[in-house]
């Protein structure tokens, strides 16, 4: 049974072309998200810590991400070789809150006596503060320590040199850690506090950025794309929680999976929603109107059948006769459904390649490809084909709904329509001087550093060419998809790139 389900998952992942899943309910901190926000609040907390100001608090609603952000104060901090004890259960009180601080620090004292905990910690302090090492404690959840505990807390931070304080405490916790912090009795405490930053959802335009990224991230290449009002539809029943949006766009796209699609609309989101029983804000009221109009609907009808109503023309001119209800319309005869023919008995006749499109393979010397490419452009199904030749002749097939005027002048264009209104695509063939095939922060690559001079060219990035994928070449190039009304990935594909080649 368990097999059946990984196959499933791998099906799921591989259909998307994803290496993992985006979007994991439990904190994701090595594909970490940095919004400018969230890169505020991490440079003045490692800042208080580093700096030594001593007493630091991190607040915010469930699913925010604070848990995440701790675990990237963490590894920050490490890399700078700042000595941290991280506490995630603050189910420990008082004296077992104390061990559990002394343990991930790696001092380990058979006596459960605070005094002896108290100076194990004191001594450790002092010995990492001769050497010049800096110490941070972190303690998640802090909402939940009670008063005793915080008490506790306070006297910590009260470890100190005549310089300096010997260890730096962040507090992570929900909004009623500062309900607790305002009684009387910690106001102690609370007069300590250097920095305080609140955590807060995502807006409109960070959430659109976070989806791009975490899909990129995880090895979509931009083969997803997602409706501008999907994005609005997301944030509306997610309020831009981090953990909301993970467990909606993990919804969305199981049911993109199942539906056959790689794009998310409007109509996936809803039917994510459904599945999760989320309803729409006013959704309630909606359902209550709609039930009443039923019940009417059913009374109405069920007061015809009984003969309540035998003399009207509110529902159409009708009449009540000794045989049923007349209409004044002719009975109609049953329509006769024509015979069908089988499809051996049809003759069968190939379509002639059309002028057109041997003029434009042509031109490329792709006369090779004319069958199959004809075929492929009469079904819609041009991927294959296009892969094949690029394979075979380095010539990549890109597919516009509009020809700016320098691109038309140097490119030999053909013009089709794929959809039942007839919108027209140009498609065109040219050898691609950059591609991009991975992108995700992090990585670098000779191809990042010449798409971050194309893209500093078009005044989109602004900031020092390193070849290395960071949250402002990511936002870089969501800027120039929107700006040239493409789907916005976040990922510079075939199309993205040829564009922004010939800017």
């Amino acid at each position: 049974m368990k097999s059946d389900i990984k196959n499933e998952e791998l099906q799921y992942l591989d259909y998307f072309g994803l290496e993992y899943n985006p979007f994991p309910v439990a904190p994701d901190n090595e594909n970490f998200y940095l919004s400018e926000y969230v890169d505020q609040i991490l440079t003045e907390l490692v800042h208080g810590i580093i700096t030594r100001k001593g007493f630091m608090i991190l607040t915010g609603d469930i699913g925010l991400g604070k848990t995440t952000i701790s675990r990237r104060i963490i590894s920050i901090l490490e890399e700078k070789g700042v000595e941290t004890s991280l506490v995630l259960h603050t189910f420990y009180q008082d004296v077992e809150l104390l061990r559990e601080i002394n343990k991930d620090f790696g001092l380990y004292t058979d006596s459960v006596q605070f005094s002896d905990q108290m100076k194990a910690l004191n001594d450790f302090l002092l010995s990492q503060n001769r050497e010049g090492k800096n110490c941070a404690i972190i303690i998640d959840d802090a909402q939940n320590l009670n008063n005793k505990s915080l008490e506790l807390i306070r006297m910590i931070s009260n470890l100190e040199t005549d310089q300096d304080k010997l260890v730096q405490i962040l507090l992570i916790g929900q909004p009623e850690l500062m309900d607790k912090l305002d009684s009387p009795e910690l106001r102690q405490l609370k007069s300590r506090i250097i920095i305080k930053k609140e955590a807060r959802p995502l807006n409109q335009d960070e959430l659109k950025n976070y989806i791009l990224f975490k899909l990129n991230s995880a090895g979509n290449k931009g083969k997803t794309t997602i409706a501008d009002r999907a994005f609005k539809k997301v944030h509306k029943y997610s309020k831009g929680n981090f953990r909301g949006v993970n467990i909606l766009l993990d919804r969305c796209l199981y049911a993109a999976f199942m539906h056959n699609t790689t794009g998310i609309g409007k109509s996936i989101v809803d039917e994510a929603c459904r599945d999760l029983n989320q309803d729409e804000p006013g959704e309630g009221k909606r359902v209550f109107l709609l039930s009443l109009l039923g019940i009417l609907i059913l009374f109405i009808g069920g007061a015809l059948y009984l003969g309540l109503f035998t003399k009207t023309d509110w529902l159409g001119a009708t009449r009540k006769t000794g045989e049923g209800m007349v209409t004044g319309e002719k009975k109609r005869e049953p329509l006769q459904k024509p015979e069908k023919v089988s499809s051996q008995e049809r003759p069968q006749k190939e379509k002639a390649i059309p002028e057109s499109v041997i003029n434009f393979l042509s031109a490329y010397n792709l006369s090779d490809f004319a069958g199959p490419f004809f075929k492929a452009v009469e079904t819609g199904h041009l991927r294959e084909v296009a892969e094949s030749i690029f394979e075979k002749t380095g010539y990549q097939m890109i597919q516009l709904d509009n020809i700016p005027v320098n691109i038309k002048s140097r490119y030999g264009i053909l013009s089709c329509s794929f959809d039942r209104i007839g919108k027209e695509s140009y498609l065109l063939f040219w050898r691609p001087e950059l591609r991009a095939m991975k992108f995700y922060i992090g990585y670098r690559g000779e191809e990042i550093l010449r798409l971050q001079e194309k893209l500093a060219a078009a005044n989109l990035y602004n900031c020092q060419l390193d070849g290395i994928v960071g949250p402002i070449t990511m936002m870089a190039v969501n800027r120039f998809q929107e700006t040239r009304n493409l789907p916005i990935t976040g990922f510079p594909d075939e199309k993205t790139i040829f564009l922004l080649c010939h800017e």
